[in-house]
């Protein structure tokens, strides 16, 4: 397209391919979120691209790690070799006029008036996302509560309503992929919502780190420390990355004493409680501690549904996604959220392009990327095998349709053990023990959880039986 884009909405598709060639190039990495999605382009041309970011540290970055890539998907979106021109909007010098601070602590470059934003609205640019680097969508509205993360979300709640007077610092650990950073970010968004003027910052322990680096390098630590020091909410992911990295953590944590001294909030997050973090200074951890620690952990069965069904909901294709599919995915991917809604994402792009119907058996193939087979030793085989032994009956009974009490308790321990000791969905489990529904299984799974709290004898057995097959 040789012509320069006259409408918002021919900009915006512009830049969206822009985008998405260099997603698509970067692998979806964490790259791409920290260098790439925060410029905000203000004129696409034929000849000039005029690109505004969050500082001259990113214009710095961008051109030794990916101008070329970026000349690359603007030449494919454009049909033409325009110039590329960034445009700072936070000034690093060491002294930076109160006036001119906008929220997220970051300084408004002024643009020339042949430049207009790409809304067409010079006056009042909506980019406070951005300049505290916060993604809009991540809100607490869309965030799915449920018992593994019931108490982090109540923490954040009230983080986001009285900022730097409960719970300070706010210290959120747990597992990759179970939702720390939407809490973050939906911290942040919120406080933006009730504060407009409030001064609110996410930023990932690694981009804090190199951004030292180059306030070091280039002589602006004063103007690191301004930036990070007037924060009215800082939102730091991922605290472990500054292991072993005595400068950052001498510069963290002199910045976390100021911002605490000055009643402002600072909510980390991390993949290990404090006390486990390794290669992090005693002082640092007990400051972590003063606060309150709360972690995230693997959601339940039903949280995971929960989750499935709102991204289903979010997405046009969603409701073409049978339940029993839903009910597959959310059984097979357990300790990761985004592998979860990465699954979900996938299927609903499979049945869109190849315009086919979702069904088990796709979402089985799509399943194959995300879960690791089981080892040999805990197949179902293996444990029908150990049960029908123990119990003294053929393993084609467990499978058959006799329900005597003789059969049908060593079949409901069986579908109990699978459902615990393999990856097997509630369907695959009932599939494979004569074709029984999902549900039948879900109730014998709890028959046995239940037996096994007023049983000792009973219990007994179960775990016997759990021991032989694990250490077999």
């Amino acid at each position: 397209m040789a012509a320069q884009p006259t409408q918002p909405e021919a900009s915006t598709r512009l830049w969206g391919e822009v985008l998405s060639s260099i997603q698509q190039r970067l692998g979806g990495s964490q790259a791409f979120e920290t260098w790439i999605r925060p410029i905000v382009p203000i004129s696409l041309g034929p000849e000039l691209v005029e690109l505004e970011v969050p500082s001259p540290f990113f214009v710095d970055w961008l051109h030794q790690h990916h101008l070329p890539l970026l000349r690359q998907a603007l030449r494919e979106a454009l049909d033409t070799e325009p110039d590329i021109r960034f445009t700072a909007r936070e000034s690093m010098s060491a002294e930076v006029p109160e006036a001119s601070m906008a929220v997220g602590g970051a300084a408004t470059a002024t643009l020339p008036p042949s430049s207009p934003p790409m809304n067409g609205d010079r006056s009042a640019p909506d980019r406070t996302w951005l300049e505290g680097q916060l993604h809009p969508s991540l809100t607490f509205a869309r965030f799915v509560v449920g018992p593994s993360n019931r108490l982090a979300h109540a923490a954040c709640r009230a983080v986001a309503e009285r900022p730097g007077v409960a719970y300070n610092p706010l210290f959120i650990f747990g597992g990759s992929g179970l939702g720390k950073t939407h809490l973050l970010h939906a911290i942040g968004n919120a406080v933006l919502q009730s504060r407009p003027t409030a001064r609110v910052y996410y930023v990932t322990a690694e981009r804090f780190t190199n951004e030292l680096i180059y306030s070091i390098q280039h002589a602006q630590t004063q103007s690191f420390r301004y930036k990070y020091r007037r924060v009215d909410v800082l939102l730091i992911d991922d605290i472990q990355f500054i292991a072993g990295k005595e400068s950052t953590q001498d510069e963290f944590f002199y910045t976390f004493n100021e911002l605490r001294d000055a009643h402002k909030q600072v909510v980390v997050t991390a993949d290990k409680p404090p006390k486990d973090l390794s290669f992090i200074e005693d002082r640092l951890t007990s400051r972590f501690n003063h606060g309150l620690v709360t972690d995230i952990q693997m959601p339940d069965l039903e949280t995971r549904l929960a989750i499935l069904r709102n991204r289903c909901d979010q997405d046009p294709e969603g409701a073409n996604v049978p339940d029993d599919v839903r009910l597959l995915i959310a059984d097979r991917i357990r300790n990761n959220i985004r592998d979860l809604e990465g699954c979900l994402v996938r299927l609903l792009a499979l049945g869109s392009l190849l315009h086919q119907e979702i069904t088990v058996e796709m979402a089985e193939d799509v399943l194959q990327h995300y879960v690791n087979p089981e080892p040999d030793r805990l197949s179902p085989e293996r444990i029908l095998g150990v049960v029908a032994d123990r119990y003294n009956v053929r393993p084609d009974a467990l499978c058959g349709q006799r329900r005597t009490q003789s059969v049908a308790l060593p079949r409901q321990v069986a579908m109990y053990l699978m459902r615990n000791l393999t990856d097997l969905s509630f369907v695959e489990i009932g599939r494979m023990l004569g074709g029984r529904d999902h549900t039948t299984v879900m109730y014998a799974c709890e028959k046995v959880v239940q037996l096994m709290k007023v049983d000792t004898a009973f219990s007994d057995k179960v775990n016997g039986l759990i021991s032989t097959l694990e250490s077999a």
